[in-house]
């Protein structure tokens, strides 16, 4: 809320204005003085020409920074208590399994193998897209077939049906096969990469020690 400091002037106006004694010791019983309570004094009393003027006669009153401190709240608290928690395991995993004299910064993050959402996201983008392409080709096929065998072989409907399902029934189990063979090639490729290891070795050193 904001607050106006109550300076010589403005006492001097409340204490010359309409206003009877209990209110004017109710309004000066307080070195500071309420946007609100100024408003509805100029409305009162109009002790000058405008609002503006009688503003001016104050002097606006800023808190001390502290006072604008948040509380940290229940969430911070537990969010605070669960790094602290994660930050005493990993320094007993660290204990249990040392790791190599020299590391990086990525170490931990080699050992995570979950994908973030952008990933996710990536990756069922690339199966709808792959899903879309079988089709579009399975339909291409079947009326590929079913034109041909029209056009060219002048074969009865029912055989023309047959053939259309036969082909776009094969062009699907390849698509599929192919498709999952393409698959575990990369989950293959993952899995091998994982299981490398980075080696580190110290190429330079330099005494920065001056005698």
């Amino acid at each position: 809320m904001t607050q106006f400091e109550i300076t010589p002037k403005l006492k001097e106006t409340i204490g010359s204005s309409s206003l009877n004694s209990n209110e004017k010791t109710k309004l000066l019983s307080d070195p500071y003085i309420s946007h609100k309570e100024l408003v509805k004094f100029y409305q009162t009393c109009r002790p000058t020409p405008s609002l503006l003027q009688l503003i001016q006669q104050s002097k606006l009153h800023t808190p001390p920074f502290e006072t604008y401190k948040q509380p940290k709240t229940e969430e911070f608290l537990k969010s605070m208590e669960k790094l602290r928690l994660e930050a005493k395991e990993q320094e007993y995993r660290r204990l249990i399994n040392p790791t190599p004299q020299f590391s990086t910064l990525y170490d931990e993050k080699l050992n995570e193998h979950d994908p973030t959402p952008q990933q996710a996201a990536k990756e069922v983008k690339n199966q709808l897209t792959t899903i879309v392409n079988i089709i579009i080709s399975v339909v291409s096929v079947a009326y590929a077939i079913w034109y041909w065998t029209e056009t060219s072989w002048g074969l009865p409907v029912s055989y023309r049906v047959l053939l259309s399902v036969f082909f776009g029934l094969l062009v699907l189990v390849a698509e599929v096969v192919v498709y999952m063979g393409y698959i575990n090639k990369i989950e293959e490729a993952r899995t091998r990469e994982r299981k490398k290891k980075e080696v580190k070795k110290v190429v330079r050193t330099y005494n920065l020690k001056q005698d």
